[in-house]
Parts: structure tokens; sequence; C-alpha cells
């Protein structure tokens, strides 16, 4: 069983390793504005720019949002309301390509973008609001804002730089406050909250869950402290861990023992040896994280149990499969339930009882592949036949 579910989970990831937290793969790096967006450059006819979580993943349209907030910039130059838009869709767009991440290229046109804020409203909280973001995770972000939030505390684009604030120091009144803002507020997309209520599901009682960011880490987050949702599991979002202090709270709160280790998998990878606690990887996280744990990966749900070889049991994957919503609504983070589905599909296709719920489970997977755009991808591995 083993080996068969290696084989499985290693035809399966290419579908998340270019889909996952943020975008898909293959999407084109750029795309014009439209007809339409440059006919409204002039007047500033624009929505606000939208982020992930509010349910802008589609690179082609995250990228065309930020070419549209580039025209108007053009057009109107003294608009610093418009830098902030341009700064905002520019990033999503960028982070879309690269599973959430930045490369020194987008930090590059990022920090350009900020520069022109600054020189259009030096102090501003648009320039605070961006600098922040240029910072984050690292030192001189909580600072920028700090500031950003003493000059405007009820602006919109503050709603989720305020909930990773308090996630970060743990601080659970300001995180309860900032759960139920991000939720009434700040366009929380509910099919995230779906995907999120899933990946509770996925993992063992008093788990500690390591999710992505935004996209998963903070819907689970909201559902805990909001809708009392599994509240044993601890949730580490990876991308706070470059902050010692944060390490060091998820340390102690995980009953780990020994010196706090660094950021990334290695973290993972220390606390699952001096931890009581098990660890889980959602299927979001990057490649890299999957491959600091060889041969010790099981598929549970939306993600991985660290366990030791030979220890993966089809029967808990089976029933957490049945009691998940499997939400194709969630843009790049609903091509996670292909895995499990996967894996699980190739387990009853070897079971000599196993051709009925074979049948059902196909269906089922066919179905959310045509949603999701993923039929020939799921050919193409095998998981289904034609």
């Amino acid at each position: 069983m083993a080996s068969e579910l290696k084989h499985w989970i290693g035809l399966a990831l290419p579908l998340l390793a270019g889909a996952s937290a943020m975008g898909q793969a293959g999407s084109p790096a750029q795309a014009p504005a439209t007809d339409e967006a440059r006919q409204q450059a002039p007047y500033g006819y624009a929505a606000p720019a939208r982020e992930a979580y509010q349910g802008a993943w589609s690179t082609t349209s995250t990228r065309q949002e930020a070419e549209l907030w580039r025209s108007l910039c053009a057009a109107r130059p003294a608009d610093v309301g418009a830098q902030l838009n341009w700064f905002r869709s520019e990033r999503n767009a960028r982070m879309a390509t690269n599973n959430g991440r930045l490369t020194t290229a987008d930090a590059d046109a990022l920090d350009h973008i900020a520069t022109g804020i600054q020189r259009t409203a030096p102090g501003s909280f648009e320039h605070h609001l961006s600098m922040y973001y240029l910072r984050f995770p690292g030192p001189g972000a909580a600072e920028e804002l700090r500031q950003a939030e003493a000059l405007a505390p009820q602006r919109p684009e503050l709603v989720l730089p305020l909930f990773n604030r308090a996630n970060a120091t743990g601080d659970k009144a300001a995180l309860d406050a900032a759960c139920a803002r991000l939720e009434n507020e700040g366009g929380l997309s509910p099919a995230l909250l779906e995907v999120a209520a899933d990946l509770l599901r996925s993992v063992d009682r008093r788990a500690v869950l390591f999710a992505n960011g935004d996209m998963d880490a903070a819907p689970a987050i909201v559902q805990q402290r909001r809708h009392d949702i599994r509240r044993d599991v601890l949730v580490v979002d990876q991308r706070l861990l470059a902050d010692g202090d944060y390490r060091e709270r998820i340390w102690r709160e995980a009953g780990a023992s020994g010196p706090v280790p660094g950021s990334g998998p290695a973290f993972a990878q220390a606390l699952r040896r001096a931890g009581p606690r098990p660890v889980f990887l959602a299927l979001s996280l990057d490649r890299s994280w999957f491959d600091a744990f060889p041969g010790e990966l099981c598929t549970t749900g939306i993600a991985f149990a660290v366990q030791p070889p030979g220890s993966c049991t089809m029967a808990t994957l089976a029933e957490r499969w049945a009691a998940m919503g499997r939400t194709s609504a969630a843009g790049p983070l609903s091509r996670n339930y292909l895995l499990p589905g996967a894996v699980l599909l190739q387990h009853y296709r070897n079971t000599p009882a196993g051709e009925s719920q074979a049948a059902q489970l196909e269906h089922e997977l066919r179905l959310l592949g045509t949603a999701l755009g993923a039929t020939r991808e799921l050919i193409g591995t095998g998981i289904l036949t034609h």
C-alpha cells in the first residue's frame, strides 16, 4: 500500500505544484488591459483592487486588473488612491504566478510603484501601507502598519494586515476582533471558509497544521475562533515563521522542548522530533515542504500527515473524504481535492470488493475535474482513464 500511495502522490502532485495556494501555472505573466479598461482610465471607473482571500485568484483577471490600474495611474499621475490600487493589484498578480511568493524582480517592480506613491503623497496612509507590504513579514513591517492605522484605522485595506499582526503577536483579543472584521467587512470568500473547514477536518486531534497564508491559514483561524471549529488544532502560517517571536510562541504552544529552530520546513522537521503533537502540512504549501519529508507523507484529506513510513491507512482518508464538502468554488485551492480523491480511487480499484466505491468516486472526480477545468490533467496522469 505504501508504494502505491507514493506512486499516486507522484502523479497527483504536479496538479498542486502548478496550482495550489495562489495561482495556476502556465498562465501568462503579462496580459494587456482590455479596451474597456483603456476607456475607463481617464475617468477612473474601476472597483477597488481585490486580494486573493477575497476571490481574486485568476492569474489572467488579476493581471488585467493590474494593467487597468497602471493605465489609471498614467492618466491621473496625482491620484495616490489609484497608485495604491495599482500596487496591491500588481502584488496580487505577481504572487498568483508563484504560489504566494515574490521573486526579486517582483519586489523590485513593487518597490518602483511604492517609490511613486512616496513622491506623490509622502507620509500618507497609502505610502505606509505600500511599505508595509514591501517589508512583510520582515522587520519594519509592523511600524509601517502602525503608522497607516494611526492615519486611517477604518480603511478596508487594513483588515487583512491587522489580522496578520494579531496572529503574529498572539494577541487573542485582537485576533478575535480581526477575525470578525475579516469575515464581516473584509470580503473573505465564503468558498475559502468551506475549504478551511475541510482542511481542519483533514487532520488529527491536537495537530500542528502548517498552512501557506492568506488563502488557507487565515480562513482556518476564522473558522476556529468565530465558529468554534477544531480549536484543538494549532494553525501555523508558514510566512510568519520568519519572525523569531512567532517561532518561539508556536514552539511553546506546540509543547516542544529544546532550542527553537529556524524558519521554513526545518521548523516542521524539528517540531516533529521535539514535540508531542502530530504534524500536518496543508497541500497548499510550496513543494519544498513536501520534499523535506521523503517517504513520510500520508494523505489524510487536503493535508499530509507526517508519519513513519508504512503507517498510512486508507480508512482515515475514506472517512474524511466523505465528510468534506469539496467545493469547486475556491479557485486553485479547490484543485487540492484532486490528490486525496486520486489516492483513494486507486485504493478502491486495487480492492477486490471496491468496484462500486471506485465507480462512485470516479464519478465524483470527473465532476470535480470538469468544474475545475482539470479533466485533461486527470486523464494525463492516469487518474481518469478517458
